[in-house]
């Protein structure tokens, strides 16, 4: 029972063992664990992306009233389960076209890098008690970067493919994340500050309240961000299927698209566990003391959860213009991002240090109150003067006819 109540730590331990028992030099040993543990940290999200396929599809199908991903026929097994699977092999089968006056290395090298992106960012989240690639003790900040180079991959591929719906994707992508990835550092900063540590696992420690409960206005500040860099709705211009077809990567096939699309889903399931761990409690549930091996499980539900969420929006919300997506970042997400952080740092430094975390917690959720109330006063006033003003050209177009300034364009 020892052994079994903490499974994973324990796993390492005696594999490393095992090596040093062979007569390995320990810096062999080593050597062999941490490549094999790198190995397993990128292989399992590899592996449960076909879970997660299948699970999209699911919901999908739910949400439109679709027939198809639920009664797939024989063919495709139980609850469509070999679904995904020939879907998988389709890929590998399919022809590799590259475009005639596509860069070559450019276009060939993009699903590379999006890859990349895509399990390095795993390395530093806590997937339990104990289960982490690396506790780096800038763990949030390694993050933010990793996911700032998703850009780079977007561009490439939409530069190389040598193609005006793919530029343009790029260029609207490449444009909408630098401008999302302000509310969403100054969000994680506000968790970073509050906390008092850059690393993964402190964050998980210090959640005695999650921070969803204490801070609801900052994760909702995340969560839109997060969003935009999935290129989910409303922030989905970057694959306007019925804009551009499917994007900075409408001329990849095969494997290459298939490495985009698995790309976009591990990216999927890496924010949602991130969100968990950052506003969840990560790992954190009950009877995880007694048994650590349960905190991965916990960890799996809040990111089920949370991959809901983002899935609800997705196929529900409308799309928005990409003037309407910086102008919500830039006038919007970025001031109340800037104003709840400063907020957040001045009741806590004006709480005396015996108030305990539910006092924390409640100061904290008053001040999220309070400024969600604000801004609501804000958007109303902001409406009734939209509503004033398109009545007022309404009323002249009625008094004198059509002018300059009210005829349509």
């Amino acid at each position: 029972m020892e052994f079994l109540s903490d499974l994973f730590v324990n796993i390492g331990a005696w594999f490393q063992g095992l090596l040093v028992s062979l007569n390995l030099p320990d810096v062999w040993a080593r050597a062999i664990s941490l490549l094999l543990g790198a190995f397993i940290l990128a292989f399992v999200p590899l592996v449960s992306m076909f879970f997660l396929i299948w699970y999209e599809r699911k919901i999908v199908a739910r949400i439109g009233d679709r027939l198809g991903p639920n009664n797939s026929g024989a063919y495709g097994g139980p609850y469509g389960l070999f679904q995904v699977l020939g879907d998988a092999i389709k890929m590998f089968t399919k022809e590799d076209v590259i475009p005639e006056n596509a860069d070559r290395w450019v276009f060939n090298i993009a699903p590379m890098v999006v890859m990349a992106v895509a399990v390095l960012a795993w390395a530093v989240i806590p997937l339990g008690k104990g289960v982490i690639g690396t506790d780096l003790n800038i763990g949030v900040f390694y993050i933010l970067a990793i996911g700032s180079a998703g850009m780079f991959s977007v561009l490439m591929a939409g530069w190389g493919s040598n193609n005006k719906y793919a530029l343009l994707a790029a260029l609207r992508g490449v444009a909408t994340l630098i401008g999302y990835e302000i509310p969403q550092v100054l969000a994680v900063t506000a968790v970073v500050m509050v906390t008092g540590s850059f690393s993964m696992q402190q964050i998980v420690a210090a959640q005695n309240i999650p921070y969803l409960v204490a801070m609801p206005l900052t994760a909702l500040l995340f969560l839109a961000s997060i969003l935009s860099e999935l290129g989910r709705r409303p922030f989905d211009l970057v694959e306007a299927d019925s804009e551009i077809v499917a994007g900075y990567f409408i001329e990849y096939s095969g494997m290459k698209f298939g490495m985009f699309y698995l790309a976009e889903f591990m990216n999927q399931l890496m924010v949602s566990v991130l969100f968990s761990t950052l506003f969840l409690g990560g790992w954190r549930g009950p009877f995880v003391e007694q048994a650590p091996v349960l905190g991965t499980l916990w960890l799996a539900i809040k990111a089920m959860l949370v991959m809901l969420v983002i899935q609800f929006f997705q196929y529900t919300l409308p799309r928005l213009r990409i003037d309407q997506i910086l102008a919500v970042n830039w006038k919007l997400l970025t001031p109340l991002a800037l104003v709840n952080l400063c907020a957040l740092a001045l009741v806590g430094k004006a709480l005396p240090e015996n108030v305990g975390p539910w006092g924390q917690a409640g100061a904290f959720l008053l001040t999220n109150g309070v400024l969600a109330l604000i801004l609501l006063g804000i958007l109303a006033w902001a409406g009734r003067k939209v509503r004033q003003r398109e009545e007022a050209l309404r009323s002249a177009v009625v008094t004198n006819g059509p002018t300059e300034e009210t005829a349509p364009a």
